[in-house]
């Protein structure tokens, strides 16, 4: 049976170049960066040249970057960072911002939920595009704000603009570079304090760099233009599918239609159907699609970032996402529009 993919914003395949540079530098590069002898500052040569390769896509100073494992761990970092000196201040933050972002707030003493009207010193967290319905969102300007920009969604598939904000989380393995490795950017004025201690990442993260999936990172980084290019030729694939499928049935809606989404991206409400029925019966005829997020998967609660569009629990469940890969073909489009049909009527 052929397979076809389209849970993208869920992961992405590594690109063939990053699954090089990761296996040069496993081999080359094995030794600890941190340690002061040859092969140390072999490892440490090729950690700095992938700090200016991914500071150089970013348009920031590379001093600025902070090496991660995943952006969820990003950030814990930058918010429990931030929480001694700004954690009495209020925190706001879109309610459909992922679990990653709203866990680590739990110790704020007060958040809000945008759109609200914030006055005076605050700590603003927005989604530069929500992971599960593609929705595009402006940086809210808020007077006197500490300004955090969740761009892992929009990195590689739209344009991205870091003098929006003070600070920035991505994930490499969103733009076809390797788990393991994500980005945390900062503006050095911000009153932070390390959470994980150790000389590593200029004292702000402890612990030994994985050489090998940062090199990949950066591989990736070298080849966001091209990306952001080819998943802009995603959206009249993305509109045409949704069309169709709107068609079938007065029931069935778009999530976000007609603003600003990421292009690769749709979310079908189907009322009627349970999507987890719908995702797990395209799965066996060959298509991987999802319900919302994959850190929410066998969730029994509904997508709070379907619920805060105003949309009911039960209209939640009936989601299915649809995320492409740049280079998708129209015929993959159609093939799945097909089986979602077929599966819809059984």
């Amino acid at each position: 049976m052929d397979r076809y993919y389209f849970d993208a914003n869920a992961t992405t395949p590594p690109l063939p170049e990053v699954l090089a540079a990761q296996a040069r530098a496993a081999a080359e590069a094995w030794a600890n960066p941190t340690s002061t002898h040859r092969e140390g500052q072999r490892a440490r040569h090729l950690l700095e040249e992938a700090r200016r390769a991914v500071a150089l896509e970013l348009a920031v100073d590379p001093a600025h970057l902070v090496f991660c494992a995943s952006a969820t761990e990003a950030l814990h970092l930058l918010l429990r960072g931030l929480q001694p000196r700004l954690g009495g201040l209020p925190a706001v933050v879109f309610p459909g911002e992922h679990s990653a972002c709203l866990n680590p707030l739990r110790d704020w003493s007060m958040v809000r939920w945008l759109p609200c009207e914030a006055e005076g010193a605050a700590t603003v967290v927005q989604m530069a595009a929500s992971n599960e319905t593609g929705i595009r969102y402006p940086m809210p300007q808020v007077p006197e704000a500490v300004r955090i920009l969740d761009a892992v969604q929009a990195w590689g598939k739209v344009p991205l603009d870091l003098s929006v904000c003070d600070a920035a989380v991505l994930s490499g393995h969103k733009i076809g570079g390797p788990r393991g490795a994500a980005l945390l950017w900062m503006r050095p004025d911000l009153p932070w304090t390390a959470v994980l201690e150790g000389p590593q990442e200029r004292r702000r993260r402890g612990g030994t760099e994985d050489l090998p999936a940062i090199v990949g990172l950066a591989e990736a980084a070298r080849a966001v233009g091209a990306r952001v290019e080819a998943n802009a030729a995603l959206a009249a694939l993305r509109d045409d599918l949704e069309a169709e499928v709107l068609g079938w049935s007065p029931d069935y809606e778009a999530l976000g239609r007609g603003l600003p989404r990421l292009p690769n991206t749709s979310a079908l409400l189907l009322r009627g159907h349970n999507g987890e029925s719908v995702q797990i019966a395209l799965d066996l005829a060959g298509f991987a699609v999802s319900t919302g997020s994959a850190c929410h998967s066998g969730a029994t609660r509904p997508s709070h970032a379907v619920t805060s569009l105003g949309y009911s629990a039960a209209e939640a469940r009936s989601v299915i996402r649809v995320s492409m890969l740049p280079g998708t073909s129209r015929e993959a489009v159609g093939a799945l529009a097909g089986a979602l049909k077929r599966v819809l009527k059984r």
